[in-house]
């Protein structure tokens, strides 16, 4: 259900049409503390300070924060009965939860899962589960709908998951964890809640004034570790990701984010956003998700924060092999660590790096030069995440389900998918190792023009080929035909000059004044 698996996300500072007088109020629950076999998180009271310093300077003043043992279900019910007491029309009113999702039997035969997902609170036990130390999903829906007239808006937002499984395997040991209780939650079911008078039952039909984002989709985990850096305080992807879209500028003053560049940040714009930085951060082990009622679409939520210094620390890589502690002696991007937790691990006999992810992201990487590669394509990828529009363009490749390996030799599929008005389709690969390679359009695909509306553009069926690792496609739909951009393009096709195309693509979107749309695809490969 999104009522618990909706996760982090929107802090609404004022709706379109809202009152001068409206006002964010909030309710921060954050449960870091769990009991055997479930285990215990680091990252929901760093989430937590985040979000409430966040809400502070919007002007929010009336925040309640609730965590471990004061999170039970009757405190947060009355917390939010509260909050819907003092809140007036036109009010933002924002649920935040950050701690462990699940599911469990259900003994009402009108889930058609036959399951129940509920948030695991401070004091929860698989063995006697007290119904005091959960929420169901039908509790918590029940108390956002009668608590809260239509008249006052009302945000929901979980960093938490309840089931899943990632679509691919990781090839070492990863340092982000899941927020997920139980593996099998099957295994348990949860005696009868409450008598609730606000409880509802399922629905299909979401109240007006509602608003989830979810930190990932419902076959994945919502996922927690240290970020940015190995040696940085465990965070929630999502809380991270709405940080950085709430700080990154172009050059003109307005936030990446602010996809049509009008100088405002919508509640969709936002939502898009966090689905690109949310797979960037994960290497595609989770994407955020989001519910948007109409007339929120265009809500103005957060004001930009202060944006961040500029990140000038070298990527830190450590050796696995003699032969890359020789290599990472001489002078690169990149900070050489005999022990830690990096964000490369580099073994140049054998030619693979892997991230602090667990994946492996190139291969048959022998030389200074090829890392250097990787690492300059991973500096482009993360600038170019934050522009991207995926309400407007979508890169889709097949046959396999968003995210999955592909081995040597067999077949994939590159297409893109765009909706909105007509324009002109560009598209290029970096390969793992930063080398540009031109997609769309070649020789005889015209010159890439797209009507409007929904549009699907098959660019390439082809095989994989070496090298292996973690491709990434970049589509950008011009509203004119990008005649320099595509002439640049060329011209690095086949150079490891990532930055360079980013720096082209980002160009690109500044000067089409909100009217360019751009997207990114990951492929990954091995042998």
């Amino acid at each position: 259900m999104r009522s618990v698996l909706a996760a982090l996300l929107v802090f609404i500072l004022a709706a379109a049409a809202t009152p001068a007088s409206a006002e964010i109020r909030a309710l921060i629950v954050a449960i870091s503390k769990y009991s055997d076999p479930i285990p215990s998180l680091e990252g929901p009271p760093n989430d937590a300070a985040a979000l409430k310093t966040l809400l502070e300077q919007q002007g929010a003043k009336d925040i309640t924060s609730l965590a471990d043992g004061q999170a039970t279900r009757s405190n947060i019910r009355a917390a939010l009965e509260g909050l819907g007491k003092r809140a007036k029309p036109g009010d933002w009113v924002i649920f935040f939860y950050a701690g462990h999702g699940a599911q469990a039997k259900s003994r009402d035969p009108t889930e058609t899962d036959g399951m129940d997902e509920f948030m695991a609170l401070g004091g929860f036990t698989v063995s006697k589960p007290d119904p005091n130390t959960y929420i169901l999903d039908d509790d918590l829906r029940g108390w956002l709908v009668n608590f809260f007239p239509t008249s006052v808006n009302v945000l929901q937002i979980a960093d938490a998951c309840h089931s899943g499984t990632l679509n691919r395997s990781a090839v070492a040991k990863s340092v982000f964890k899941k927020r997920s209780a139980l593996d099998n939650p099957m295994a348990i079911s949860l005696p009868p809640p409450p008598p609730d008078p606000a409880r509802l039952p399922p629905s299909a039909i979401d109240p007006p004034n509602l608003v989830y984002v979810g930190a990932a989709q419902d076959d994945q985990f919502a996922l927690e570790g240290p970020l940015p850096r190995g040696d940085s305080p465990s965070r929630g992807l999502l809380t991270y990701a709405l940080e950085g879209a709430l700080k990154e500028r172009r050059p003109n003053g307005n936030l990446v984010s602010d996809l049509d560049n009008n100088g405002q940040l919508s509640l969709a714009e936002l939502a898009s956003t966090l689905e690109s930085r949310t797979r960037e951060l994960s290497s595609t082990q989770q994407w955020s998700s989001a519910a948007v009622p109409p007339r929120n679409e265009r809500s103005v939520i957060f004001q930009p924060l202060k944006a961040p210094p500029a990140d000038e620390r070298p990527i830190e890589v450590k050796p696995a092999d003699d032969a890359a502690a020789d290599l990472l002696g001489g002078k690169g991007p990149w900070a050489s660590i005999p022990r830690g937790t990096p964000d490369l691990t580099w073994n140049a006999q054998e030619g693979w790096v892997t991230d602090n992810r667990g994946d492996r992201v190139a291969e048959g990487l022998k030389t200074p030069e090829q890392l250097t590669g990787v690492i300059m394509k991973r500096r482009a990828i993360s600038q170019l995440a934050g522009s991207a529009n995926e309400r407007q363009i979508k890169v889709d490749i097949g046959p396999r389900p968003k995210g999955q390996l592909y081995k040597k030799g067999e077949a994939v599929d590159l297409a893109v998918t765009h909706r909105g008005g007509a324009g002109f389709l560009t598209a290029f690969n970096l390969a793992s190792d930063g080398t540009v390679q031109m997609l769309y359009p070649l020789d005889g695909d015209g010159n890439g023009q797209m009507v409007a509306g929904q549009t699907r553009v098959v660019m390439a069926r082809t095989k994989v080929v070496p090298p292996f690792g973690v491709d990434n496609v970049v589509a950008v739909v011009t509203p004119d035909e990008p005649i320099v951009l595509r002439a640049a393009l060329k011209r690095i096709d086949g150079k490891r000059d990532s930055m360079v195309a980013a720096g082209l693509v980002r160009d690109e979107l500044d000067q089409a004044k909100g009217q360019a749309s751009m997207a990114l695809g990951e492929l990954y490969t091995g042998p």
